[in-house]
């Protein structure tokens, strides 16, 4: 059972990104910000985090930077709906940090369920493109 970690600060949000997921075979966490989300990689097997961008107390990029030094095997789905820049902004930025995908909000079921589908079965990236640059 893949162990997918939803962090977003709205509960809307990760509510209505577990009912998408709830017919798979996983085990979903929900964290409300990136501290949250931080504290609960350090204790659990994550698989996948779907990680919105602007959160308080450690916003997605930051979370994303963290991951990739210290779990570089965890898949990232990065969300966004913008904020006082375009999400396809913030959702470029991702992508240069390591998010291995990125979706502009809302969610929607098929694209959410395929990208989050076709990342668990991506092999584990140990080392990922940001690590070839240079």
């Amino acid at each position: 059972m893949a162990s997918i970690l939803i962090a977003d600060d709205d509960p809307t949000v990760r509510m209505i990104a577990c009912e998408m997921l709830r017919d798979g075979d996983y085990a979903i966490i929900e964290a409300a910000d990136g501290d949250l989300a931080m504290q609960v990689i350090e204790r659990v097997p994550i698989d996948l985090v779907v990680l919105d961008l602007l959160m308080p107390n450690r916003d997605g990029l930051e979370v994303i930077r963290t991951i990739r030094q210290s779990h570089p095997g965890i898949r990232i789905l990065a969300i966004s709906s913008g904020g006082r820049a375009s999400a396809v902004s913030y959702l470029e930025t991702a992508r240069v940090f390591g998010a291995d995908e990125v979706m502009a909000k809302p969610l929607r079921m098929v694209s959410f369920v395929a990208a989050v589908e076709r990342l668990l079965q991506a092999p584990s990236r140990q080392n990922g493109p940001w690590a070839l640059a240079g």
